[in-house]
């Protein structure tokens, strides 16, 4: 006896029967999703700074104005930063992906962090070399914390805020299947990778002012790797080994930093 079609599948009389079937998430639980992402990745971001903190104090100076100068040092920075993100702004906007103006930049902060060492140097002459870079570069890695953190703050605010802004970061998200998860875990890894490449290289500043060849060469290809990810598609990026490039290169600068100490 033949079956009859309705007894052949009884299972698909229900239309909205969706067992067994994965779906893309809606603009809404994007939204909530990201809020709670972000909600969470505004609180570890301090405590990597405290974290960092802790992980110095063994290393600490007679005194503690080194931290102050490597604040100065990272607020001279991000001056720098924002100056070239204004120039490019009102000049030519497509001067922001090139290699160039990159390498420039971070040459500029590398002989900024130079100078910053040389002045501790000149000024606590008595203090061990290697504790003065540990301690201006824990105070530059602070400032680029705080900078994540409000960046981290000032995101979720938007996205939890109806308007235009929230409605095209969405749409976008949506568009190219970027989920929250993998947006929050990567910008945790490039502000770690940040942290220890600000520590590292000022260490290695302090040990000889010529390894600011290397540390400008570091900085360099961790600029150029985030070129390189920007311009793969949104929805491949978490998966290109790019993605860990500056993650790597910062972990790559401490651990030269920290052989050094040892070294002593």
């Amino acid at each position: 006896m033949t079956d009859s079609p309705a007894a052949a599948a009884p299972h698909h009389d229900d239309p909205h029967d969706h067992t067994g079937h994965d779906h893309p998430p809606t603009g809404a639980d994007l939204v909530r999703d990201l809020v709670k992402g972000l909600s969470i990745q505004a609180l570890l971001i301090p405590v990597l700074g405290v974290v960092l903190i802790i992980a110095i104090l063994p290393f600490a100076p007679l005194t503690p104005l080194p931290l102050l100068l490597g604040i100065g040092l990272g607020a001279v920075q991000l001056i720098s930063l924002v100056a070239t993100s204004l120039f490019v702004a009102r000049t030519r906007k497509q001067l922001a992906v090139n290699p160039g103006l990159l390498a420039v930049r971070s040459v500029v902060d590398e002989l900024l962090r130079v100078a910053a060492v040389l002045l501790a140097l000149l000024m606590w002459p008595a203090d061990i070399q290697s504790h003065l870079g540990v301690w201006v570069g824990a105070g530059c890695a602070l400032v680029w914390l705080i900078l994540a953190t409000a960046q981290t703050v000032t995101t979720r605010q938007q996205i939890a805020r109806p308007g235009e802004w929230s409605k095209e970061a969405i749409s976008t998200l949506l568009s190219q299947r970027v989920g929250a998860r993998s947006t929050v875990v990567m910008r945790l890894l490039d502000v770690a990778g940040t942290v220890m490449f600000q520590v590292g290289a000022t260490v290695l500043v302090v040990f000889s002012p010529v390894l600011v060849v290397g540390t400008a060469v570091l900085s360099i290809g961790i600029g150029l790797s985030t070129l390189v990810l920007h311009r793969r598609p949104p929805a491949d990026r978490a998966r290109s080994p790019w993605a860990y490039a500056p993650f790597g290169l910062g972990l790559l600068t401490l651990a030269l930093a920290v052989m050094g100490l040892l070294a002593l």
